[in-house]
């Protein structure tokens, strides 16, 4: 049994338009991760922000942090809990 832990990944869409479709089809393919989700559309300055809380392994959580790096115009950052389930 692999360790899991509780992250929260916030990322901004600064074009979102252009990239909220690969990004929600990414973070669909990790659907099993995902505890809950919060967006906040900004429309009036462009921008989308995405907070996303997870419960997976690290492997797991920084493949997803990872292909939304991939995505251009989204900046993602992951805060990750030190307690270990």
């Amino acid at each position: 049994m692999s360790i899991e832990r509780i992250a929260v990944l916030t990322a901004i869409l600064e074009n979102p338009p252009e990239v909220q479709e690969d990004f929600n089809r990414i973070i669909a393919s990790y659907q099993s991760l995902v505890i809950g989700r919060m967006g906040l559309p900004l429309s009036d300055k462009g921008i989308s922000i995405v907070c996303v809380t997870l419960c997976g392994n690290m492997d797991e959580i920084n493949s997803l942090n990872g292909q939304l790096g991939k995505l251009k115009e989204v900046h993602s950052k992951l805060t990750v809990s030190k307690k270990e389930f």
